[in-house]
């Protein structure tokens, strides 16, 4: 479908103390996104102390047995947001797929089609995977946004305010190094890139953001982290803004 690029890719990937659920995810990252051929990309990874009664080392582990090229961090105290800093920091390559431990690939992801278009489209900072199925309209309403459809391929939001996210996401390393010096440890990293964050919205203000998808498309990602939620005594602040797992 499209030119095969040589370009290098870092995945970046904020994690906990569940190796299962992590292997799925890595495996399917590995047959949907690398399609088999790991060489181009590095897994660049933290694991906070907190979930399963297991090491981090044996999290490192599975993601050793997946990917060849791995860099880690192993942080004293669980932290969202600096979980998301650390990984964004040691970014190299040109584009950076972000995905959190607990998503599930149920297509594959030509990759190269995306750099493609974000090479084309000097301002656009990133295409989002959509974990619901496309509706076959050319104009949708997602996130709070009206978004139209592109040939290229993918749809582009029609403001900018609140609309980057970190489902999983194809992101330029040049947004990256642009918004990495301004993020903050004190709010979920997620809610840092929207119009209210006045430290933030110079930066936002200038990219436009996109989904990679096409009318009528079949859901690319799955949310495998909701069935760990319920067999767990884990779950996500009921108020505030979310920083790290609290038990129930």
């Amino acid at each position: 479908m499209s030119d095969i690029s040589k370009d290098k890719i870092d995945i970046t990937m904020t994690a906990v103390l569940r190796p299962l659920l992590l292997s799925h995810t890595l495996i399917s990252i590995k047959e949907k996104i690398c399609r088999g051929d790991t060489s181009r990309y590095r897994l660049i990874i933290n694991v906070d102390p907190i979930g399963e009664d297991v090491d981090q080392l044996k999290v490192i582990k599975t993601a050793k047995k997946n990917f060849d090229n791995v860099v880690y961090n192993l942080p004293d105290k669980p932290s969202f947001p600096h979980a998301v800093r650390w990984v964004w920091s040691k970014v190299e390559a040109p584009y950076v797929f972000h995905i959190e431990d607990d998503w599930s690939f149920s297509r594959e992801i030509d990759v190269d089609h995306m750099i493609n278009i974000l090479k084309s489209h000097k301002d656009l900072s990133s295409l989002r995977l959509y974990k619901y199925k496309t509706p076959t309209s050319k104009t949708i309403f997602t996130f709070a946004c009206k978004w139209h459809y592109h040939k290229e391929g993918f749809y582009l939001a029609a403001d900018w305010k609140k609309q980057f996210g970190l489902n999983p996401i194809l992101i330029k390393k040049e947004f990256i190094d642009q918004a990495l010096p301004h993020m903050r440890d004190d709010t979920n990293p997620e809610k840092q890139f929207r119009y209210s964050r006045e430290y933030m919205r110079p930066i936002i203000k200038k990219w436009k953001y996109g989904i990679y998808s096409k009318p009528g498309d079949e859901a690319a990602v799955v949310d495998i982290g909701r069935k760990w939620i319920n067999n767990t005594n884990f779950c996500k602040p009921k108020e505030g803004t979310f920083l790290t797992w609290e038990t129930k």
